[in-house]
């Protein structure tokens, strides 16, 4: 499609950048389409807006205050029912690139328009990258007070012509894919976590809209209203703007595609801003949840200290796990063990110190690793860390300070306090040889009214997350450990990444859980599971290793399906999705009982054989250097190829309670190897049971 075809706004004003070609209304300033030379078309149009003092400058929003809300929870996109006041245009400037001497270039083109409303002014930036249009904004102050900011907004949208639209969340949920005319009227789909990636689809042309704000989470929500498709990103930026002031907010990458693969676009784009994982960490194994005390779905009733614990080890090993990660064991009181008073001390409930040295040794000599459970969001107000180091603490705008889960919310983007953390863990790396660890809280914390230096307010929240946890990793590294770090960061914000040796994906846990909810016929649920699985994988870089669960201790207890996964899935049905996710790529974790309901005091399996068998096989016959490569069967069978080289796997789970017979790839070659399964052959099919699954070993013969 020519951009000539869709634009009816005349006169217009093209600026052609690297291999972009931006059009945009001469008269209004405002963006109408993005040329992505030799890929795609976009046709739509760009708005930006700011939540001011109780209300949202264009009005296309209904203004909620963020005050009060919870670290987890993400700003709501509700369109107003209002008329729009339209930012003023006032003219353009335009930066040439300027060549310097020396390893890097100098100055970049950019183009930027300015506007006027009321008493702000906005400054939008176009620039490119690849094939990306980057576009970022500027609000300044031009009013004679102070203003109070909630919320700025990037509001892309497009007509939805006669070939319709449709658009998906790569790696998030809700997991379906959405066809823009059968979406209600201004009521949005929104993300159920933070989200960078929206795909759209519209006739043959496929455009990447990915918005990525370092400072700030953000809510993502697309809606139809008549025939236009609203796609916003509205991030939960909170300041005060003085007189003269200036804001900067997230940056927008739009990336035409045309018909071409809209995947590999986004994964160039997260490498060249550095958003890759490190490759100095553990990146494969099992891990294994739990703690002393037993479970936090039976109230952890089992009075033991780590040294008593310690002879749980020898099973664990033998079962298959090689990483141990251990619920909170710090001075707590009776609040419970995520309330810590002092994560320098070792509660004596668990046998202090020396206990802890000796569950560490006897887990080193198996051969595994070990993971404390750091809790960074603050102590009680009253307990005595929380009194002598209160300054560290967020404040609300009445000065008082910030809680949550009735602890302190400490501001994660303090220097001091990030100092305090990762000497915290290198020491912990001395007394006890820990070898990583998993960051509770690690979205962030509360909005703090007295930031350090020359942060905003809002910095404290997914700014606040990634740097704990850097401060975290870096603590391992600087104490010479191979590093396992997986922060509580549920969101797939790819600037995470360069922290995260292995990634919370509580995405597919929530994808799982949504899709059993709704009682999807096996077929449609093992087609919609692959495609959902592959997309996550086809959008995040190489090498990033996910973690892969049925539950954890939030999940048994008081989110979503608040229940083993033997009890929500039943307990067949549950076996094979665990075998799906010991073989797709990523690290399996189980939480402690999963293998036997006894530990958590509930009638149910016992499984350890069951696990045993999995993960030697896993172990065996392939790692996370084996590619994924997934299949659609048309059937409720799950299948897919793990591939390194020569070497090739192929996997099949039945999702169904009946037996599946299924046709074979064409590429399996003769003599393939059954290694671990059961399936029946017949010519160049196979059969599997109910819930049955089968893997199959080969190797390439070299040209």
């Amino acid at each position: 499609m020519r951009m000539a075809d869709a634009l009816n706004k005349l006169p217009l004003k093209q600026w052609a950048c690297g291999d972009v070609i931006y059009t945009f209304g001469l008269e209004d300033g405002r963006l109408h389409a993005v040329h992505a030379i030799g890929k795609g078309v976009w046709n739509g149009e760009l708005s930006l807006d700011i939540g001011c003092d109780g209300r949202y400058e264009t009005g296309r929003l209904e203004w909620h205050s963020f005050e009060g809300a919870n670290t987890w929870e993400l700003p709501r996109i509700v369109p107003s029912e209002g008329l729009e006041k339209p930012w003023q245009f006032v003219g353009w400037e335009e930066t040439e690139p300027v060549a310097e001497a020396g390893p890097k270039s100098g100055s970049e083109a950019c183009l930027t328009a300015y506007f006027r409303l009321d008493g702000m002014e906005l400054a939008i930036r176009y620039r490119a990258v690849g094939g990306f249009a980057v576009i970022d904004a500027q609000f300044v102050n031009r009013g004679a007070a102070s203003v109070h900011v909630n919320g700025v907004a990037f509001m892309a949208s497009q007509r939805i012509g006669a070939e319709g639209a449709a658009i998906d969340f790569p790696g998030n949920v809700p997991y379906k894919v959405f066809e823009a005319s059968t979406l209600a009227e201004r009521t949005p789909v929104e993300t159920g976590l933070v989200n960078p990636v929206i795909r759209l689809k519209a006739g043959d042309e496929r455009t990447n809209l990915i918005f990525v704000d370092e400072e700030e989470k953000w809510g993502t929500g697309v809606y139809r209203d008549g025939d236009t498709l609203q796609l916003v990103n509205l991030a939960a930026v909170e300041a005060n703007l003085a007189p003269g002031e200036k804001l900067v907010c997230g940056t927008l990458y739009i990336g035409p595609v045309g018909s071409g693969d809209s995947f590999e676009p986004i994964r160039e784009l997260y490498i060249r801003k550095g958003w890759v994982p490190p490759t100095d960490g553990h990146r494969d194994g099992v891990l294994y949840s739990c703690h002393p005390h037993g479970t936090m779905d039976s109230d952890f009733p089992i009075k033991r200290d780590m040294a008593a614990f310690a002879e749980e080890l020898p099973a664990l090993r033998d079962m298959g796990i090689d990483h141990v990660w251990v619920l909170p064991i710090f001075e707590h009181l009776e609040r419970g063990v995520y309330h810590p008073t002092d994560q320098r001390i070792v509660d004596q409930r668990y046998g202090g110190d020396r206990a802890v040295e000796t569950f560490s040794r006897k887990l080193h000599e198996l051969g595994m690793t070990l993971l404390f459970d750091y809790v960074p969001h603050g102590p009680e107000l009253e307990d005595p860390l929380g009194i002598e180091f209160r300054r560290w603490a967020s404040v609300r705008r009445d000065g008082e300070p910030q809680s949550e889960w009735n602890c302190l919310s400490f501001d994660m983007t303090n220097p001091e306090y990030l100092d305090y953390t990762k000497e915290l863990v290198k020491e912990h790396v001395e007394r006890f040889n820990i070898d990583g660890a998993r960051i509770d809280c690690a979205m962030g914390g509360l909005t703090n009214w007295r930031p350090y230096d020359a942060n905003r307010p809002s910095n404290s929240n997914l700014k606040g997350g990634i740097e704990i946890s850097k401060a975290i990793r870096d603590g391992f590294i600087e104490a010479g450990k191979k590093p396992l770090s997986t922060p509580e960061n549920f969101n797939p914000v790819p600037a995470y990444a360069p922290y995260t040796d292995v990634f919370y994906d509580m995405a597919l846990y929530r994808v799982l859980f949504e899709m059993e909810a709704e009682e999807l016929a096996p077929t449609d649920f093992a087609r919609e599971l692959t495609r959902w699985l592959e997309a996550e994988l086809m959008s995040t870089v190489p090498g990033y290793v996910k973690l892969r669960f049925l539950g954890n201790h939030d999940t048994v207890t008081w989110v979503w399906n608040k229940s083993r996964a033997t009890a929500w899935y039943g307990e067949e049905r549950a076996k094979a999705l665990w075998v799906l996710l010991s073989c797709i790529d990523g690290m399996p974790m189980l939480y402690q009982g999963d293998e036997d309901a006894s530990i958590y005091l509930q009638e149910g399996p016992e499984l350890r054989g069951f696990f045993r068998e999995l993960f030697q096989m896993r172990k065996q016959y392939f790692d996370n250097d084996f590619i994924t490569e997934y299949v659609y069967t048309g059937t409720p069978v799950f299948a897919f190829w793990r591939k390194n080289g020569a070497d090739s796997r192929f996997i099949a789970i039945n999702l169904s309670n009946e037996a599946v017979t299924l046709a074979m790839p064409e590429s399996m070659p003769q003599g393939a190897a059954l290694v671990y399964g059961d399936a029946e052959m017949n010519g160049g099919a196979s059969t599997l049971g109910a819930y049955g699954s089968a893997v199959w070993s080969m190797k390439q013969s070299k040209a």
